[in-house]
């Protein structure tokens, strides 16, 4: 019988393309498992850092998604009390678990920044705004001496994101408004031509040390305080 060449090339190449494609998807899946892993042992660690340091009457928190997480904060202040418990991808639901833990120990001072994920992903920012209120409930119940700072929601590079961060922003605000909370309104000086200003975000969300700038001329008068 006659072997059929290009019958066994076809399966040659089917097996190598198969072969590939798992090979490709072990390392990727190998490489996500342990970018998870990886956050979760640097969450733990900022936790225990966190909790393993006595309450004092200087501690200021800050708590946020990753926006709060990539700001160095003791540098730029030069304040070694200042704490960063910002966390990259959360949503309000998170950032108000968090709030949960933090606000026992009842510091002077809280800086809370949250909602942009909430956007970016979609979700019902009614139940961001629920949330919100909730840590600004916590705050007042469980720690009234605590002095809270809410931070608006900064804008991005998209529009339809901006249009949602903006009723959000909106939202907050009447409310800081009616209970008598500080808040720090810092969207319109990110702005430029309606969109995130190019020179101050790497990606259209995240920001760059010029951002940074920005966001600290708006802080230092609440944190020297």
């Amino acid at each position: 019988m006659a072997i059929n060449k290009k019958l066994i090339y076809k399966y040659i190449f089917i097996i190598s393309i198969a072969l590939n494609v798992l090979t490709i998807g072990y390392f990727i899946d190998k490489k996500v498992l342990f970018g998870i892993e990886s956050r979760h042992q640097f969450e733990r660690q900022k936790w225990n850092e966190l909790f393993s340091t006595a309450h004092d009457s200087t501690e200021i928190i800050f708590i946020g998604t990753s926006l709060t997480q990539n700001f160095r904060l003791q540098e730029e202040f030069n304040n070694p009390h200042l704490k960063n418990m910002g966390f990259g991808g959360t949503e309000t639901p998170a950032i108000l678990n968090n709030f949960k833990r933090i606000i026992v120990r009842k510091p002077p001072k809280i800086f809370l920044e949250g909602g942009i994920n909430d956007v970016q992903n979609g979700l019902n920012m009614d139940d961001a705004f629920k949330n919100f209120v909730e840590m600004c409930t916590l705050a007042k119940t469980v720690s009234p001496r605590t002095k809270l700072f809410v931070q608006s929601v900064l804008p991005t590079m998209t529009s339809k994101f901006n249009e949602r961060i903006e009723g959000y922003n909106s939202r907050i605000m009447d409310y800081c408004k009616v209970h008598n909370i500080p808040y720090i309104n810092m969207y319109h000086d990110f702005i430029v031509d309606g969109k995130l200003n190019p020179l101050a975000t790497i990606d259209g969300i995240h920001l760059t040390p010029y951002g940074y700038y920005l966001w600290k001329k708006h802080l230092l008068p609440y944190i020297n305080e």
